[in-house]
């Protein structure tokens, strides 16, 4: 089990220190679209409400939480990407709290094989969760480039690409919340998947950003976390 806090977390100890980058123009685009609807919902609902009479007129239907079916490819504060700050705001990154850990990747990995995985978080007031992670090559002449194969056990995670080519998906996976994965229970958010390990024996390392919402329907007063952990191969069984 590989938790991580305050700190980012690296398997087999030490600290993965990971600084987060500027905003890039298409997130900040995001971002301002986000607010701009979420102000302008706002305006419609109080102008469906005469003044007076809290129960009389037409209301607006709610507003649906920021990326509540998922955030856009590469937030994962991996490699120079962002995280879920570029879109929720409420407090410094990995405040004091909460806990991530990803279950059943202690060890390692085992090349061309299938490992269960289950992102656990857990975060005070926590009224919505999201979360994204994918799984690249550390270093050498493929860093970055996607490690592996994830697939979904359930309908509460979906795997997305960053970059579509001739019709095509391309790049890194993606594994993240979908709607029905957006809500925990007392606190606390569990993702489960399967990911088949790389045949190549190389270090292979885990990015993940999880996001605790307030359930207010606004980007505000979230709290963001990441967690970063390195996986080496280990010796094929016997």
């Amino acid at each position: 089990m590989v938790r991580g806090g305050r700190e980012h977390g690296r398997a087999g100890g030490g600290v993965a220190a990971l600084a987060l980058t500027s905003l890039p123009g298409s997130a900040a685009a995001l971002c301002a679209a986000g607010l701009f609807s979420l102000v302008t919902a706002a305006l419609v609902t109080a102008a469906a409400v005469p003044s007076g009479d809290s129960d009389a007129g037409p209301r607006a239907p709610p507003h649906s939480p920021p990326h509540i079916e998922g955030p856009p490819p590469g937030h994962t504060g991996g490699f120079g990407e962002p995280t879920c700050a570029a879109c929720h705001f409420g407090a410094p990154l990995n405040q004091p709290g909460a806990t991530l850990e990803v279950i059943g990747l202690d060890a390692g990995y085992r090349p061309g094989q299938r490992h269960p995985v289950t992102i656990r978080f857990e975060s005070f007031d926590m009224l919505a969760a999201g979360f994204q992670g994918s799984f690249r090559f550390e270093d050498g002449s493929r860093r970055g480039a996607g490690a592996g194969e994830v697939r979904p056990l359930d309908d509460r995670v979906t795997v997305v690409r960053r970059e579509v080519v001739g019709g095509e998906d391309v790049g890194p996976e993606y594994v993240q919340h979908t709607r029905a994965g957006s809500a925990p229970a007392d606190g606390v958010a569990e993702w489960t998947f399967e990911w088949r390990a790389p045949d190549a024996e190389a270090p292979v390392v885990l990015h993940l950003a999880a996001n605790s919402g307030g359930g207010d329907d606004s980007p505000l007063d979230d709290l963001v976390y990441t967690l970063s952990i390195t996986l080496n191969p280990l010796s094929p069984i016997p």
